[in-house]
This record gives structure tokens, sequence and C-alpha cells, in this order.
């Protein structure tokens, strides 16, 4: 192994000796894996005899013709896993010299590329691979626009806006998505949306967020038309699994990520709050959802709240009540079309129904089975 000496100076052909010299020492590098059970070893390489040539020779018989590959793939990650880690670890301790090198030749050129030369170059890949991804879309006839936007005015509007996850989750079939309009005005600042489970609400409540992040960046917002808030932060309140690590109940975990959440939040945030407080009575939903869309509207950020609890939807003049639709004939059927009319107090009922197996649908189907 070379001696490590001093790195050169930052200029650029320091840069490219430091390059050389740092990549040799990391070339001469060898050691070995030990795998017993769930023990791993590192070690130096020490000479030890490689029979991967000879294994292949004795095997090679059984690899004349054609046959099923039984061997299983591994997933590859842009970034190691713990194990890689530890092994990497373990690797630096056995030849401290030369990751020192390593470790001197980032703090000696670390600021070589300026950093709003970094940023950009990040930033503008990002746009690439956004681009690439909604473009599909947008040949399926799917429609993106630059959206208007302010800092000061929360007087927000789209018209066919729909969610990206949906139209990249039905593709090629992405016309399909149906789009939806919307709009607040005056002193209107949340989206009560309410109606029948699987009728578009949570996919309203992820397009809402979608169009205010997206529009905080400066890209192309999936909508025909919109004019949307520049909001410091995006919030989102969605149900979670119970974690049994915090020893806490569905509902007190919800109560404590919301807590944490509105005392983050400004009035120049939106949040997003989809099926909040679900796991409990209906009597205790609608005393926790009016204390926290009063701490919504008196804080003044934007926002959706999915909720079954139709009380909700007109608890003051911030509130805009916005309703999941089904086809009159056939309430079983969804539009998937989110209109503003006040909640027709069946939410709740088809959530409970829902949750017993008694819907329409349901019904139709056991007593065909």
């Amino acid at each position: 192994m070379a001696p490590v000496g001093p790195l050169s100076g930052p200029n650029t052909g320091g840069l490219v000796a430091d390059i050389g010299r740092v990549t040799g020492l990391l070339g001469d590098v060898q050691y070995c894996v030990n795998i017993k059970g769930n023990r791993v070893t590192v070690t130096r390489y020490d000479g030890e005899a490689d029979y991967s040539a000879e294994a292949g020779q004795t095997f090679a018989t059984f690899a004349e013709h054609a046959v099923k590959d039984y061997r299983i793939g591994f997933r590859s990650f842009p970034d190691m896993n713990h194990v890689e880690e530890r092994i990497l670890d373990r690797v630096a301790r056995l030849f401290p010299e030369v990751f020192q090198a390593l470790d001197e030749f980032c703090a000696r050129h670390d600021r070589y590329i300026d950093k709003k030369i970094r940023a950009f170059d990040r930033e503008v890949q990002f746009y690439a691979a956004y681009q690439d991804f909604f473009a599909p879309m947008k040949a399926a006839g799917l429609e993106f626009c630059y959206p208007a936007v302010s800092a000061g005015s929360r007087q927000i509007s789209a018209e066919g806006a729909f969610d990206l996850a949906l139209a990249a989750k039905l593709m090629p079939r992405a016309s399909a998505v149906v789009g939806n309009d919307f709009h607040l005005e005056g002193p209107e600042r949340i989206f009560v949306v309410t109606g029948p489970n699987h009728g578009g609400k949570t996919t309203f409540a992820r397009m809402f967020g979608q169009l205010h992040y997206l529009a905080s960046l400066g890209y192309p917002v999936p909508a025909r038309e919109a004019s949307l808030f520049l909001p410091d932060r995006v919030f989102t309140h969605f149900e979670r699994e119970e974690d049994l690590a915090t020893l806490r109940g569905k509902f007190e975990d919800e109560l404590v990520r919301i807590r944490g959440v509105l005392e983050e939040a400004t009035g120049d945030s939106v949040l997003v709050m989809n099926e909040s407080f679900a796991s409990t009575t209906l009597r205790d939903a609608l005393f926790v959802g009016e204390r926290v869309l009063e701490h919504m509207t008196a804080t003044g950020l934007l926002g959706v709240y999915v909720t079954f609890v139709d009380e909700l939807a007109s608890l003051n003049e911030a509130c805009v009540s916005m309703v999941a639709m089904v086809v009159p004939d056939n309430p079983a059927e969804r539009t998937y079309e989110l209109v503003r009319k006040p909640a027709d107090g069946l939410a709740y009922a088809a959530a409970i129904a829902g949750k017993y197996r008694l819907t329409y649908q349901q019904l139709r189907d056991r007593l065909a089975s």
C-alpha cells in the first residue's frame, strides 16, 4: 500500500490528483466477509484461496442445457442497508489510514462545487424526472397547467383537477380519471368532505395537497386551470395502523399526532386530514372534530377535512361542504365527482352499514351467493 501523504490544494489540478490518489488507495483495499448463521465477521484479505473457478468447472456439466433458474434475486437499493453499513464500518476500522485520507478529501473539497450550482443540479434532475413522469398522462389526455400562485390571497380555485397517484395507477387508462373543480372565496378556508365510502373523498384530499405542494415548487399541476396559495408547509393527518411501541391506542395516537401538527401549523400552512378519528364513537368524533376545525379556522390555514360526521360540514362560515356523489338511480354506483352542497346526513350511516356488510351492493352479493 502506498503511503498516505498530505492532500493537494483545492484547485482543479489538486482535485484531480487527490481523486487519483484516494481512488488508488481504495482500490488496494481487500477484505473478507465470513457469514455464519447470524454472525458476520470482517477481516483483512490474507491470501485466502479462491475456489470460484474450480467450482464453476465442477458444475459446468449441469449447465450444458437450458434449465429453469431457481435463484432468488436480491432487491437493489440506491443506498446501503444496515448490514452493508456495518460491514463498511468494520472495513474502515481495518484500514484507518485509507479512510482517514477519504475523510480529508471530502473535507478539503467540500466547497469545490458552488452550493447554488449543486442545488440547481439536484432540482433540475427532479424537474426532468417529474416531466418524464407525467408525460404519458398528458399523452393519455389528462391536462396539466402552470397555476397562478399567490403568497397572500387565499381565494383559490381549480378546474379539472385530479390525483397523480390514481392517474399513475390507472395508466395507460389514465383518461378514465374523473377531474374535479373547487374554489374558496371570502372567509372560506376549509373543505369538509363527506359522502359514501370509495366515492373519491381520499382522492380529493390527496389531490388538494399535491396541487399546493407542486405549485410551491414551481411545477405544472394536475389540473386544466388553477389559482393556488403558496404555503409555508403542507401537513397531512391520515389514518395509521397502531404502533405497539408507543403503547397508545389508535384514537390516542391520532390525538397526539394532530396536536403536534396544530402546534406547528401557521396561517400560511395547508393541512390535509383524511378520515381522522374514525376509530372512535360518533359523539367523540364530533367533539374532537369541532375542536380541531375551530383551531384550524382560527389559525386561518387552508385545508381539507374528510369525515363521516356530517355535522362538521356546517360548523362555521370558514367550512365549505363538499359531497362525494352517487348515481341517483343507483346509490351503490359512485360518480367520483365532488360538488359543493350541504351534507346529506348519510355519511355516518353509510360508514356503519359498510362496517357490518349491510350496504346495498354487499347485501346483493350476499344474497347472490
